[in-house]
């Protein structure tokens, strides 16, 4: 286990990599765009991403949640796994996400004109967004998707509510200016209530300066605080805006294979993963800290 969540990190840097490595094209990773059955994660929180970007779809009586579409090239995918469930993207009524790039909010646009969803993004991310990518601090026009309409701003610490479910979000920037973090409470099958945690990606992509960035001053300064954030807050269902990044494909077929969705609680997998981010980000740093020097 421990072996397989090292890999996890490096996996998101390579994609990355290989993505800045096209001469003006933009080669997407095919696990990105990889359909995969949806599937139950716990209680009402239901799991309609790609092979490794996730969506995570959150039912209520009184409509649903969408957190991430992915890229905009999912769009459908999505859209078919709600359905395969038994709802209706018409009946989702709040699009929310962990983080303004490509791979997340690509498909946003799309899911939310079809579903006349209301779109709510942190200020930090919110421009980028309505920009459709322009204005973001290292990812350039390569990396553009559809304008999205953001219809309100939420700050850290705010909870939204939709039916009988409420979501924390924690602004976690670093990775992006507006990262978001949410966290939610759901009842397992016995009864108990659990604390779920879905994290906005933690990386320090390839070729991003924590020392002298022009354009994000306070970089280095933010992600240190998203990591004494995330290591302060409950968190039992450890998910993910990467599938990788839980092991969320390798437990959903356990789940499947019997296990049952206890596969899905994780606490010592979610400390691990901040832990190892935290560690990698601290060795970046120093390396740029001595080459200045």
């Amino acid at each position: 286990m421990r072996s397989a969540l090292v890999t996890i990190i490096g996996s998101i840097l390579a994609a990355f990599a290989l993505l800045a490595a096209q001469s003006g094209k933009m080669a997407v990773p095919d696990s990105w765009t990889a359909r995969r059955p949806p599937f139950k994660i716990m209680g009402n929180i239901y799991y309609v991403g790609s092979a490794d970007l996730a969506s995570y779809l959150i039912t209520t009586k009184a409509g649903h949640i969408l957190i991430d579409t992915g890229h905009q090239r999912n769009a459908d995918a999505v859209i078919e796994s709600i359905a395969r469930l038994g709802f209706d993207v018409e009946n989702v009524r709040l699009l929310l996400t962990t983080q303004a790039h490509f791979d997340h909010v690509g498909a946003h646009e799309a899911i939310r004109r079809r579903s006349r969803a209301k779109v709510l993004a942190a200020s930090g991310d919110a421009p980028v967004m309505k920009g459709g990518g322009k204005g973001d601090h290292f990812l350039g026009p390569d990396y553009a998707f559809p304008p999205v309409r953001v219809d309100r701003l939420i700050h850290d610490g705010e909870v939204v509510t939709l039916g009988d479910t409420s979501l924390t979000a924690r602004i976690t920037p670093g990775h992006t200016r507006g990262t978001t973090t949410w966290t939610t409470t759901v009842l397992d099958r016995n009864g108990r209530m659990r604390h779920v945690m879905v994290m906005g990606s933690t990386a320090v992509l390839e070729g991003v300066r924590l020392v002298g960035n022009r354009e994000y001053p306070q970089i280095a300064s933010d992600f240190r605080r998203s990591f004494r954030v995330l290591k302060s807050l409950p968190c039992e269902v450890f998910l993910a805006a990467h599938a990788s990044s839980f092991d969320g494909m390798r437990k959903a077929e356990a789940a499947r294979a019997g296990q049952g969705e206890e596969v899905f609680i994780d606490p010592e997998g979610c400390r691990a993963a901040v832990e190892r981010s935290e560690t990698a980000f601290e060795t970046e740093l120093e390396r740029q800290q001595t080459q200045r020097r």
